[in-house]
């Protein structure tokens, strides 16, 4: 008897935890789910019309093939630095050179994205009212602090404390 009543507090412990870990909101946090988060967040703030919804979209999936294009890139280029890094540590000569000049193709990867992100506001931009363009500068000023923040190092070890 108290081996059953045993499984039956452990059946609907775990059933417990089942439901509560599914009934969680799914946050986003992958490149994709961010970007569409703001899109939507953004859509609706604005009211856009169909045609300026249809842009939006278009938009978004031109950043994403984008951000995709870079990544699949930029998986060989990270492994190329680990092991130039791994070579120049292992060295008897540091090469401080040849390692610049990997991370330097890494950040003209970075600096690309930047600007292609800035070529497809101008795109959004184009086809926004002007009071829908007053409406968005608001929303970005209140969405950068929350997307953008980072602790400082001497706040990260506050909060490890």
């Amino acid at each position: 008897m108290k081996k059953l009543t045993i499984v039956v507090v452990l059946l609907l412990l775990v059933s417990a935890v089942t439901i509560t870990l599914a009934c969680v909101k799914k946050k986003p946090h992958g490149f994709e789910d961010r970007l569409g988060g703001m899109i939507e967040k953004i859509s609706s703030s604005l009211n856009l019309t169909e045609e300026q919804k249809k842009k939006a979209v278009e938009i978004k999936n031109e950043i994403l093939i984008k951000n995709k294009d870079l990544r699949e890139s930029g998986k060989s280029k990270d492994l190329e630095i680990e092991e130039a890094f791994s070579k120049q540590i292992k060295s008897a000569e540091f090469d401080d050179k040849a390692l610049n000049k990997l991370l330097d193709k890494k950040t003209a990867d970075m600096e690309e994205m930047r600007r292609f992100m800035i070529s497809e506001l101008k795109k959004f931009h184009a086809v926004l009212t002007p009071e829908q363009r007053v409406k968005l500068s608001g929303i970005l000023k209140e969405m950068g602090p929350k997307h953008n923040s980072r602790p400082e190092p001497e706040q990260k070890k506050e909060a490890g404390k």
